[in-house]
């Protein structure tokens, strides 16, 4: 569809202003030290927030898997996901809005900072270090392997994904230490508009050339030939019972609040209360402008490339470029295709970039400075926290370089993993009688029992329910189990939050 030489100017443009931004930023904040480079000390207003919010949430999910996730799975799928949406505000109103308040008076940096200033307990702080960054590697990884493709699809399989992987991997990694949190916000603002205006382009033009524009005949068209696709389990039944509570469980909780990068926006970064309210209604709406178009292409798709199996339902967007848009005109689905592949960049390194800074803290943060008891100058921190950023993104290319078939596998586990840690964070809020024992076997055991789960073959319909599960009754058992935390920590703890909601709330 696109030569070679074409696919290969749009990465190497798309990353050269990727960088030169952040450049920019870094030469505007040259003396920040290693905990500006990350979060704290750093807000952004209302608007970046919840763009910021979006695009780093949507990972490589809107141009491969969402499509073929709808494809495969049908419209209740889409109603899988349209029900978690409520959740969302009433999940950062009495979650994560506290961390918010607790964070502006005990100024964290890292996901495990909060639960340490709760249990006091450096065990835990390794495990959640653990726990998070097993998350953002495979994560990220997930993101360049999808830039590969994406190049390889757009050049006709003469460009090899191998060479997209390592050029985006190492030319990302040049942006992210120069630019810190900051650069990574506001280019994924740029970003998130890039995605949504590509993908709804995508989505109407696939409904123009296929059926005159008409939904009521892609809808009959689909409902004639796969009716199966309007009802449980989808026409590839891929939406059992389980994965009806599993999946929107997992989407509430592990991917919407905890997976790292989107725990830190939703808990440190708003500059006030009043960007974190707009966060908490402006979310589901543009998600749900997301999910609409994703499952508007997977519906067309259905109808017009009925068949595809695997891993091919993951190629749906180019494949609708090529078969359907192409025919009608050539120029125009040049075009759209290169909107595929700079959604598919714009999408991804916003997660990527977001994930690769929170791995980095994990390691300067909680690892070096708080278990290691490391004492350097700010400016060497910097440069450790650097280091650190450009040897996980190493790590992440390697793991592209060799992925599963499906780029699902890799979102979907890695979103699993953080829902055990969700229960802990509940109780560090609202129990003082939790204890650091009970946080430490409740986050070890419910990670654990995820691996099961998905080792014996649960797990792609259940996710981390069972884990999460798992997890709340331990951290209730043990906790009665185990002496109290002492009092100076909880009261120091609760009455952090107690003066910012007296802050916030009453003046």
């Amino acid at each position: 569809m696109l030569s070679v030489n074409t696919t290969w100017l749009l990465y190497i443009i798309y990353m050269a202003a990727l960088i030169a931004f952040g450049v920019f930023v870094w030469w505007l904040d040259r003396r920040k030290n290693a905990r500006q480079f990350y979060t704290a000390g750093n807000t952004v207003n209302w608007f970046v927030l919840c763009m910021t919010y979006i695009a780093a949430l949507m990972s490589t999910w809107v141009f491969f898997s969402g499509p073929g996730g709808y494809y495969r799975g049908g419209l209740t799928y889409w109603i899988s996901e349209l029900s978690y949406m409520p959740l969302f505000p009433v999940l950062t109103y009495f979650v994560m809005n506290k961390v918010w308040l607790l964070n502006t008076e005990r100024n964290y940096t890292t996901p495990a900072d909060i639960y340490d200033d709760r249990f006091k307990s450096p065990a835990l702080r390794l495990v959640l270090a653990v726990v998070f960054f097993s998350v953002s590697l495979p994560y990220a990884a997930a993101i360049y392997d999808a830039c590969g493709k994406a190049a390889n699809i757009a050049s006709g399989g003469r460009i090899s994904p191998t060479a997209v992987i390592i050029f985006v991997g190492l030319t990302t990694l040049l942006f992210v230490p120069f630019g810190g949190v900051r650069s990574v916000a506001w280019a994924s603002t740029v970003q998130a508009w890039i995605f949504i205006g590509a993908l709804w382009l995508i989505a109407m033009s696939a409904l123009h050339y296929g059926f005159d524009g008409s939904l009521t005949q892609a809808i009959s068209s689909v409902w004639q030939n796969t009716n199966s696709w309007f009802s449980y389990p989808g026409p590839a039944n891929w939406v059992p019972y389980s994965a009806r509570l599993g999946y929107p469980l997992a989407c509430a909780i592990g991917w919407t609040i905890m997976l790292p990068d989107v725990f830190i926006r939703a808990g440190y970064f708003g500059k006030d209360l009043g960007a974190q309210k707009r966060l908490m209604f402006i979310q589901p709406v543009l998600q749900f402008i997301v999910w609409t178009g994703v499952m508007l292409i997977g519906l067309l798709a259905i109808a017009l490339i009925p068949g595809l199996t695997g891993g091919d339902t993951e190629l749906i967007i180019p494949l609708l470029v090529d078969k359907i848009i192409s025919p009608n005109t050539l120029t125009f689905a040049a075009v759209l295709m290169a909107l595929f592949v700079l959604g598919t960049l714009a999408k991804g390194l916003s997660a990527a970039t977001s994930h690769l800074l929170v791995a980095g803290s994990i390691i300067s943060e909680d690892i070096l400075t708080h278990l290691l008891k490391l004492n350097v100058s700010p400016r060497v921190h910097v440069v450790i926290a650097r280091v650190a950023v450009f040897l996980l993104g190493v790590a992440s290319m390697l793991i592209a370089l060799n992925p599963p078939t499906l780029i699902w596998t890799l979102i979907m586990f890695a979103i699993a993993l953080v829902m055990p840690i969700f229960p802990v964070l509940v109780a560090a809020l609202y129990w003082r009688r939790a204890t650091a024992p009970a946080a430490v076997v409740a986050s070890i055991v419910g990670v654990l029992t995820v691996l099961l789960t998905y080792k014996l073959g649960y797990g792609d319909a259940w996710y981390g329910l069972f884990g999460m599960l798992i997890s709340t009754v331990l951290v209730i058992v043990i906790s009665y189990c185990t002496k109290e935390t002492d009092k100076e920590t909880l009261d120091a703890f609760y009455g952090s939050l107690e003066k910012a909601e007296h802050k916030f709330f009453v003046d």
